[in-house]
């Protein structure tokens, strides 16, 4: 009892601060009289030609962008499936994992460099707009697709492709009958996490969206504030924003629950032959082409340009030192919380508490209800009349972070933790091992690996975001992100190219770094 009422009282402090940095936000956004410049018509959006437009591109880009990446990640995830002993199978399933910890910025610099005028695939100025848009979300979400829909395949068992052999069924009958049910059970989710990703889609629409015509939502919010000081506009933007993205979750949560991503995939396949087989190839080839081409010209590129004078800059190697700085504080404050609020549902859970339990990891995965911009948007009205927001940078921009990262700590630890609880509680309190001899001893050696891929996966994706910084941040604060991008406004594409490679470096060095040393692979 002594046990289970301290760890509420952890996750209790731990919801308490996650409620504060988001109801916070929230009261801010709600409390409109107190809003400069705000009148009692500004919500009603619908008179507004511009905000009419951009909600609209905004859930049409994101439809797009999901239909693009989930309908061809079906095909590429069963050919995966059928070809078990491809050749690169393996590397290109690396390659796939790859646009989870590769920076946004970083994937637009690649997109531009394959893309753009004297790219390899020159697309000219028409890159910047919808089409540049539709390119970077299906680099970055068709691999993610895939890569969650692959294990569908893996829950079908043998015997069933043997017993639809042996009735002698065609392929469009074992499609129907054996693949389809496996399949339809994870796509709604898959389908709502892809469009809520594209919907509340930054850096990519920021950089490659060319103009007011290819405007989002979550741009608007950052225009508004940084650009018009029109915090009243942004007020209702944000509050569409909050909108769309409560009705998508409370969608996913009513369709089904979001698979696990798959950390290793087994290699079970259906073995094919024939014109399949060839099919299956040519898409495992063209997919992995696809996704490795942008990082392939942009690393030619890079190396090709002003390496040693962006190396050389005082502002690059400030930048560098603030990216660690938050990369590295969020995903301490971020695994630290997640601990807390899993330990406590696993607790839960071995009550026979299951309701609550799931209550505890879902207010860890707040995030996909309220958008990160959204937050700093509140923040920055509930705070600007006060104080010099952007005195306090560091802070806000880490604890944001930190509760971007959430949701993925929640899903990396969360099974583990959870199956090492119930398997081992009762052994423990039999032994009476305890607080620090049962991390050291028990949930240490067989919790490091999924605890260092949460860590280097908060790392990597703190290091590589965009948007609070941008609304934040000042020349003097500037991470690698922000500077690619104020090199961009710029227009020096060279020394882009060339951060943009030294920040996709530094990401996958700290991610490969903390995952071997705190996962504990080097041993292995």
């Amino acid at each position: 009892m002594a046990r289970l009422r301290s760890r509420a009282f952890a996750a209790g402090l731990v919801l308490a601060l996650l409620a504060l940095i988001v109801l916070a936000p929230m009261a801010g956004l709600l409390n409109l009289s107190a809003i400069p410049g705000y009148e009692p018509g500004d919500l009603r959006f619908w008179e507004s030609a511009y905000i009419r437009r951009v909600l609209f591109f905004s859930v049409w880009q994101a439809l797009l962008s999901m239909l693009c990446s989930v309908l061809p990640a079906i095909l590429v995830a069963r050919a995966f499936a059928s070809q078990a002993d491809f050749p690169l199978r393996a590397l290109l399933l690396r390659l796939f994992a790859l646009p989870l910890v590769v920076p946004a910025v970083v994937a637009v610099m690649g997109v531009v460099s394959v893309y753009g005028s004297g790219g390899w695939l020159s697309l000219g100025r028409s890159l910047y707009g919808i089409n540049g848009i539709l390119l970077a979300h299906v680099f970055f979400n068709l691999p993610l697709a895939v890569r969650l829909l692959l294990p569908q395949w893996q829950t079908i068992p043998a015997h069933h492709w043997q017993l639809g052999k042996q009735l002698g069924m065609n392929a469009w009958q074992r499609w129907r009958f054996l693949e389809w049910p496996a399949l339809r059970e994870a796509l709604p989710g898959v389908m709502l996490l892809v469009f809520m990703l594209c919907l509340t889609s930054f850096a990519v629409v920021l950089t490659l969206g060319g103009g007011p015509q290819s405007t989002t939502l979550e741009v608007a919010i950052y225009q508004s504030l940084r650009f018009d000081f029109d915090p009243a506009r942004a007020v209702v933007l944000a509050l569409l924003q909050l909108s769309i993205c409560t009705l998508v979750a409370i969608t996913t949560l009513r369709l089904q629950r979001l698979p696990e991503v798959e950390i290793t995939i087994a290699s079970f396949s259906k073995p094919v032959t024939g014109r399949r087989k060839w099919l299956d190839t040519m898409l495992i080839l063209t997919s992995g082409v696809f996704v490795g081409m942008p990082l392939l010209s942009m690393l030619i590129d890079a190396l090709g340009g002003p390496l040693w004078q962006v190396i050389g800059t005082a502002g690059f190697w400030r930048a560098v030192v603030t990216t660690l700085f938050i990369g590295l504080f969020a995903a301490l404050f971020s695994v630290a919380a997640g601990w807390f609020l899993l330990q406590y549902s696993a607790t839960l859970s071995l009550a026979g508490k299951t309701g609550k339990a799931n209550l505890v990891d879902l207010a860890g995965s707040i995030v996909y209800v309220v958008p990160p911009l959204v937050i700093g948007s509140g923040l920055f009205v509930l705070l600007s009349p006060h104080f010099d927001v952007f005195a306090w940078v560091y802070p806000i921009v880490i604890a944001i972070n930190a509760l971007m990262g959430l949701p993925f700590v929640i899903r990396s630890l969360g099974p583990a933790l959870r199956q090492n609880h119930a398997r081992y509680h009762y052994l423990c309190q039999s032994l009476a091992l305890q607080g620090w001899s049962r991390f050291r001893h028990l949930e240490w050696p067989l919790l490091r690996r999924p605890l260092g891929l949460a860590v280097a996966l908060v790392a990597a994706l703190a290091m590589g975001d965009l948007g609070v910084i941008a609304l934040f941040g000042t020349p003097h604060s500037a991470t690698l992100p922000l500077l690619i991008y104020q090199q961009l406004g710029a227009y020096m594409i060279p020394q882009a190219t060339v951060t943009a490679l030294l920040l996709l470096v530094l990401s996958l060095s700290v991610f490969w770094y903390l995952e071997r040393v705190i996962g504990g692979k080097v041993d292995a």
